[in-house]
């Protein structure tokens, strides 16, 4: 059981009325508040409100307006910055030259996706954007198991796209799948997510050291935090409590992504869908709990 403080309710309405003023001024774009009621009616005891309250209060939320300024930064910024620094990648006029389909650019971007994803995959959706916001060509959007065809008719470089990188191991997955490690190698390999979390740069910087990363936005390990920042003095309380309430609604957490794949304990979402490294709270759905963001 976790504490209440004396003016818990006092706290709670405030934060539900921040919530409702943010999806009224479109800053939570995609959340209405029939969404946000029907998400509050998960938690039914005192101590469950409160740490509803808690969650709303720590959520990190990335609309798609805000998606596309991300976008726009990684595309007209940082992946060109990448482009100058690298003696290997010599390439003019990106992102300009991937719109249109008639001169081939040499770079390629990739989702990071496996065959066995389905179609709604994240990363395919941010490809969606590209295509749909900024023109993007689908002829130069080719899958992880292309690159090595793509290779061979003189590509200079992979641009793999994906909203977020958490802890690494998807792409490391498809890096041995696909058995990536000779171009990344060849300094051919740039992973561009959105957001980056330190915990997943540092283990693909170790792992794999020619590898270049880029991202918009960049997530320290003091985002891991949310039970320190909100039960300080009793975090294994809180934790205890937050797993037996969710076991509760026929929610069992394994025991290395309790907290979030990686136990990252993020409560970060984008519009069209909240990583799974975010606290299964806010994105978990079955017959006796509803979510607050898509996944």
């Amino acid at each position: 059981m976790i504490t209440l403080p004396k003016d818990w309710k006092i706290y709670k309405h405030a934060i539900i009325d921040r919530c409702r003023d943010l999806i009224d001024l479109k800053l939570w774009n995609g959340i209405t508040h029939n969404k946000l009621d029907v998400w509050l009616r998960n938690f039914n005891t005192e101590e469950e409100k409160y740490f509803s309250a808690c969650i709303l209060d720590s959520i990190v939320y990335r609309c798609n307006a805000q998606t596309y300024s991300l976008i726009h930064q990684l595309l007209y910024k940082n992946i060109n910055n990448v482009f100058r620094l690298s003696e290997q990648l010599e390439l003019q006029c990106f992102p300009d030259n991937m719109i249109s389909n008639q001169i081939d650019p040499l770079v390629r971007f990739v989702p990071v996706i496996t065959k066995y994803d389905p179609g709604t995959k994240s990363a395919n959706e941010i490809l969606r954007f590209m295509k749909r916001h900024f023109y993007i060509s689908e002829e130069w959007i080719i899958p992880p198991w292309e690159i090595y065809n793509h290779l061979s008719q003189g590509v200079k470089a992979f641009i793999f796209i994906d909203d977020f990188l958490g802890t690494g191991s998807q792409f490391d997955d498809i890096c041995i799948y696909e058995n990536l490690l000779p171009i990344i190698n060849k300094d051919l390999v740039v992973y561009a997510p959105l957001v980056a979390h330190e915990v997943g740069v540092n283990f693909l910087k170790t792992n794999y050291i020619n590898l270049k990363i880029t991202c918009a936005e960049y997530m320290s390990k003091d985002h891991n935090s949310f039970f320190t920042n909100y039960f300080e003095n009793e975090i294994d309380n809180a934790k205890n409590f937050y797993t037996e309430m969710l076991y509760n609604r026929g929610i069992v957490l394994g025991e290395g992504n309790k907290y979030g794949f990686g136990n990252l304990e993020l409560t970060f979402a984008f519009e069209h869908a909240a990583p799974d490294n975010s606290l299964h709270v806010i994105h978990m759905r079955n017959e006796n709990w509803h979510e607050l963001f898509n996944h």
